[in-house]
């Protein structure tokens, strides 16, 4: 393992590749053993799951020890808790792929994703995509990047002001298209929903497969997902490139975008990562906020 400063975030967008194996490492502010609960690729036993063993660690290249606990499965869903009554536990925590780290406060829920920190990754390529990822002019439309083992996919969009359902109403959602595979032989899949409604479009957008699922995502028109929740990349509208320094893909460049930025250094929100790097120096830093205010300036 390579660690990662984490002041210097790379950008976490990797494909989604055939992944056997999902592993747990989590280190608790109290020393003690969590509760691990799973579904969606795993079971780890009724709720409130199972105490994760003391003698099974991991430790990284810092000297830390982690408790550990490994899973045959593509994806996993999880929730770290204390085992109590009333328990104390996290939010769902959804979609973990391959090896994963987080913290837990098991006297406050509070926990966090601390992979990057320890799992060297890469910027998303977009030519690894089918040439069939294009923009569709006047639809509401995504595209994702699903495990290998994925054989089909739905999708769930609404509005949280206006209450609008995009996909049916009726949970899992509405299909999606198979398109192809990216050139890691992961199953790509593609949404197109109804025209597009000034004032009335998507504003979260969920993929399952009727089992697993990502989390809760911001809807970005022509966004390309992941089964970590991730926005990997932006199809350019109508085959024009990205403005420059548009990090939230609304279009144009704002304040909101060095908002976007400073979610993405501080962990708190993840969602446009892909495209935070706006002085493509391979790194999301405050050189990034400078390089969103020069064009706001007009120094760019």
């Amino acid at each position: 393992m390579k660690k990662i400063s984490t002041l210097l975030l790379i950008i976490a967008c990797v494909a989604v590749t055939a992944s056997a194996t999902v592993t747990i490492n989590v280190r608790t502010t109290t020393g003690e053993a969590p509760f691990l609960y799973t579904w969606g690729g795993a079971s780890n036993g009724e709720w409130p799951g199972t105490i994760m063993d003391e003698d099974i660690t991991s430790t990284t290249d810092d000297g830390l020890v982690w408790f550990t606990q490994e899973f045959n499965c593509d994806a996993l869903n999880l929730i770290f808790n204390d085992g109590g009554d009333p328990v104390i536990k996290t939010e769902d925590i959804m979609g973990i792929t391959g090896t994963a780290y987080f913290t837990f406060d098991p006297e406050e829920g509070e926990f966090e994703n601390v992979t990057s920190t320890y799992i060297e990754v890469h910027e998303f390529d977009p030519a690894t995509l089918p040439e069939a990822v294009v923009w569709v002019e006047g639809k509401e439309f995504a595209y994702f990047v699903a495990p290998a083992a994925w054989t089909s996919c739905k999708v769930w969009a609404w509005n949280n002001e206006t209450g609008t359902n995009f996909t049916g109403g009726t949970w899992p959602g509405a299909a999606c298209s198979l398109i192809g595979n990216t050139t890691d032989g992961a199953p790509v899949f593609q949404w197109i929903g109804d025209d597009i409604v000034e004032g009335d479009r998507p504003t979260g957008i969920i993929f399952n497969n009727g089992s697993s699922q990502t989390a809760d995502m911001v809807y970005v028109p022509g966004g390309v997902y992941d089964i970590t929740g991730k926005l990997l990349y932006t199809v350019p509208g109508g085959g024009v490139e990205p403005v420059p320094g548009d990090v939230n893909g609304d279009g144009f460049v704002t304040s909101a975008d060095v908002t976007a930025i400073y979610d993405v250094l501080l962990g708190t929100d993840n969602t446009f990562e892909a495209n935070a790097d706006v002085n493509a120096d391979g790194f999301v830093t405050s050189a990034d906020v400078t390089a969103v205010y020069d064009i706001l300036l007009g120094n760019n």
